[in-house]
């Protein structure tokens, strides 16, 4: 007999206009620009005929709009879980990277080459952010039943399990984001849930 499968999406908040200015946003609350909305909606077009069960999304603004635009057109649950959040990046909110180089050039090196070894100054470390990611993606796979959940993430967050998932090191997260579509469906074996939260748990103890 084949091993059970989870399907499941994953799919980019649309952008807001921290995103268009170049701006870091970790967990600021924004609500969409206007071409994000337009992302949205066109992302809504590739799922037409998808059997979409629940979106879950974090709380913030954007993300729950692009959720609630994606639900109404896949006539899908919505759950809101604040453990899908992107990290908290403290002073570095706001920040263009020119301005997070110029300011704090030891962070800024991590943050491009080593992503996991970074805590912002007054935020969360990456590789706790992870943890609590991959545990609360884990946990909703686990209750997935029948239809296939969409998970709507921000880059941080995606980018980290899109490295896990083609198996790469974290330090490939900005070429994931870059080169990766804003939607995407995915099939993992029911034993590698297990698999998932010993990702997390590995990222908090790599961070000490």
């Amino acid at each position: 007999m084949a091993a059970a499968r989870h399907i499941f999406w994953l799919l980019c908040c649309g952008e807001t206009t921290w995103s268009r200015e170049g701006r870091i946003r970790g967990r600021t609350d924004l609500p969409l620009s206007s071409s994000g909305r337009s992302a949205i909606s066109a992302d809504v077009v590739r799922l037409a005929g998808a059997s979409i069960g629940t979106v879950y999304h974090p709380g913030d603004e954007a993300a729950t709009e692009s959720a609630t635009v994606v639900a109404e057109a896949t006539r899908a649950r919505l759950r809101s879980i604040d453990d899908l959040a992107d990290p908290d990046l403290g002073l570095l909110e706001g920040l263009t990277e020119q301005t997070f180089a110029e300011r704090y050039g030891k962070r800024y090196k991590s943050w491009r080459e080593d992503p996991l070894a970074l805590t912002p100054p007054d935020g969360e470390s990456l590789a706790h952010a992870r943890a609590r990611i991959f545990e609360a993606v884990a946990r909703a796979l686990k209750r997935s039943r029948g239809a296939e959940p969409l998970f709507v993430l921000h880059q941080l967050a995606l980018g980290m399990l899109q490295c896990w998932l083609a198996d790469r090191p974290t330090s490939a997260l900005w070429s994931m984001i870059r080169d990766h579509p804003r939607l995407e469906r995915y099939a993992i074996a029911a034993d590698q849930l297990e698999a998932l939260d010993a990702a997390a748990r590995e990222a908090v103890g790599e961070a000490g």
